[in-house]
């Protein structure tokens, strides 16, 4: 694998942080491949490092040796962290470098810096991140950084997107649960982001795939690049993208990103959604997804639905408190089950138990 020769510490300075922020099968990987493929820009595989670790690390003030082996320890034991392929040694060795002169958003650009190389770079202008985690967790997300960071919000068709979940074995296969996921993140990031305009960036997953170029190009504009052309052929670096990827990912919930982008699954829901699993979401999503622009299907709202809706949102709040609880857990707790969707770990353990017996 090939990695960055790393810079000194003015120059990781430098470097702004963005983030992909969007909801479970909402393109975000896609997206994510695309800007990857950009000269300029890095951007590591699927991590909660993130988040995760801020709980015990952000309000460090001594990066020390102490604290720098303590945090390497800890990384270590985070969510998905084996796939990102970081040398633990030589970042060890990169931050003592840096010793009493780091803090959080320092360290966390060093650790992307760290990962390997998937398409050739230049100088490197920007680093990146994105982790579904972030779309249910954006109050702390944005706590943690503020407008020292960017934010790009990729939103996809609740519908479809609950498709694309319900297929992929990802998250509880409850629509209503689903839908409501979906208001709330987009509510909660267009709140939090009409206080800081500039460092926002919204954008359909349809218009990305109907129009990938126009898309990046507005991209790139609001991140200060410039258009890079080779970002329309992110998957044409197959060989690459294997050494990265696992082969389990990449026949499965990441396939899409060895293929061109095209908008066949737009859509989707209308032939693989029961006229009842519509109005449900409908009844939920409506006033959000008519300010999105997502056409409606034609139900009307009844109180048939919403009863129907009941179990679902009653489990959605059950899974919000449990989230709560398990983030002022002891550390150690926390660490171990915490990566975003605790509530959608919890369902595919269940899931796995039960095709065993």
């Amino acid at each position: 694998m090939n990695y960055l020769s790393f810079p000194d510490l003015e120059e990781i300075e430098k470097i702004p942080l963005f983030f992909i922020i969007g909801r479970s099968r909402s393109g975000t990987t896609l997206l994510k491949s695309m800007l990857n493929a950009h000269k300029n820009l890095i951007l590591p595989v699927e991590c909660t490092f993130i988040l995760q670790l801020s709980r015990k690390y952000i309000k460090i003030g001594m990066w020390d040796k102490k604290v720098i082996d303590s945090f390497i320890c800890d990384i270590k034991k985070t969510w998905l962290f084996p796939g990102l392929n970081v040398d633990i040694g030589i970042l060890r060795d990169h931050l003592y470098k840096f010793e009493g002169k780091l803090d959080y958003l320092t360290i966390c650009k060093s650790v992307i810096l760290h990962t390997p190389l998937i398409y050739q770079k230049n100088a490197i202008l920007l680093a990146g991140d994105k982790n579904p985690s972030y779309s249910v967790l954006f109050k702390k997300l944005y706590s943690l950084f503020g407008n020292k960071c960017k934010y790009i919000y990729l939103v996809r068709d609740y519908r479809d997107q609950f498709v694309s979940l319900k297929n992929a074995g990802i998250e509880i296969p409850d629509i209503s649960v689903s839908t409501k996921r979906w208001v709330d993140s987009y509510n909660t990031i267009y709140s939090i982001s009409q206080g800081n305009k500039e460092n926002f960036h919204f954008l359909k997953y349809e218009d990305l795939v109907m129009q990938p170029e126009h898309e990046l190009m507005k991209i790139c504009l609001f991140l200060g690049i410039v258009f890079d052309p080779g970002m329309l052929y992110f998957n044409c670096q197959n060989e690459d993208l294997r050494k990265v990827y696992s082969e389990h990912d990449l026949n499965g919930v990441h396939k899409s990103i060895l293929n061109p982008v095209n908008a066949d699954k737009i859509g989707i829901w209308k032939e693989q959604l029961s006229k009842s699993q519509v109005g449900i979401a409908d009844n939920i999503a409506r006033k959000c997804a008519i300010t999105l622009g997502y056409s409606e299907s034609g139900t009307e709202q009844r109180l048939h639905y919403f009863i129907l809706s009941l179990p679902g949102i009653i489990l959605y709040y059950i899974a919000i408190f449990s989230e709560k609880l398990l983030a002022i857990a002891p550390f150690k707790l926390y660490l171990k089950y915490s990566g975003g969707a605790f509530f959608g770990s919890l369902w595919n353990s269940c899931i796995r138990k039960l095709k065993t017996t």
